[in-house]
């Protein structure tokens, strides 16, 4: 398959509209972010990207939503209930950023800790980290379960769900850490603040796209996004 072929096998009408919509209520998020950090006629804390309860984070939310909604249809379509494995990792990322549950349960870990985290990191953050690899590991053991026994089509669209929660990861956890341990100034604080910020909504907005495929789509997929993207990383636009 070439990369044109694989490119249209991704855009599915429906699906590639959501992403564009998404995408664009992102960006006004974090210009509003930014509009409202440097503005002080704004400074109203719900425009920030960071605020918990936020306008940004209520669309996360609404996009996580969307997303378990989309696993649970192509579940029942499809008669591969082994997608409930994606939707309890997907739960879990709303879960958790709607209640917050690595921070506090972090913060109770962190109370017990008496010692000096390296790389700079406070012991919340040596906490948070804890729960959340404890959590992943949990999550990872259901998800092996699945893959082993799942369809060839499952295994890939696993694949690509495993790689834009990497992404998220990326963002969420790695830009994170390195935004709360080091302190690079004002002009670099808010350049990582974009990123962080930034990122976490395109990798949510690309997961609400990419549950939604194969619901729009007929049958299983003749090409993936590990194909397309491996097929761009090998540079073969053909």
């Amino acid at each position: 398959m070439t990369f044109r072929e694989c490119f249209r096998a991704l855009n599915r009408p429906g699906a590639s509209v959501l992403l564009i919509v998404l995408l664009c209520c992102d960006l006004a998020f974090v210009v509003l972010h930014f509009a409202n950090v440097l503005s002080p006629q704004l400074r109203n804390p719900l425009f920030n990207i960071e605020c918990d309860r936020g306008y940004a984070e209520a669309f996360q939310y609404a996009k996580y939503s969307l997303i378990l909604v989309s696993l649970v249809l192509t579940a029942w379509k499809n008669r591969v209930w082994r997608y409930v494995s994606w939707v309890l990792v997907l739960g879990y990322f709303l879960a958790d950023d709607s209640l917050k549950l690595h921070e506090q349960l972090g913060a109770l870990l962190a109370e017990k800790l008496d010692f000096i985290p390296p790389l700079g990191l406070r012991l919340q953050d040596f906490g948070e980290l804890a729960v959340s690899a404890s959590a992943g590991s949990l999550l990872l053991i259901a998800g092996v379960f699945a893959y082993r026994g799942g369809s060839a089509d499952f295994k890939k669209t696993s694949k690509d769900l495993t790689l834009l929660i990497l992404l998220l990861v990326f963002f969420g956890v790695v830009v994170d850490m390195v935004h709360s341990a080091i302190d690079m100034g004002r002009p670099i604080g808010l350049i990582l603040e974009f990123v962080e910020g930034g990122g976490e909504m395109l990798s949510v907005s690309l997961l609400a796209w990419y549950s939604l495929l194969p619901i729009v789509r007929d049958g299983n997929a003749n090409c993936y996004l590990c194909d397309f993207v491996r097929m761009t990383l090998k540079g073969r636009p053909a």
